[in-house]
């Protein structure tokens, strides 16, 4: 959960007390509603593209 990204900045999020916080817009979301936020689209894990090694 420490790698997630903020969809709309592009901007890792950095954890706070009870979620996380986006550094650039102040976008906040409860640790409960991290799973709501990645399947909306809000938020995305940084994942590498490319072949698989």
């Amino acid at each position: 959960m420490s790698n997630l990204i903020h969809k709309t900045d592009g901007v890792f999020i950095e954890k706070q007390n009870k979620g996380v916080k986006c550094q650039h817009c102040s976008y906040f979301i409860k640790h409960n509603d991290i799973t709501s936020a990645y399947l909306h689209g809000k938020i995305s894990l940084p994942f590498l593209s490319g072949p698989e090694k």
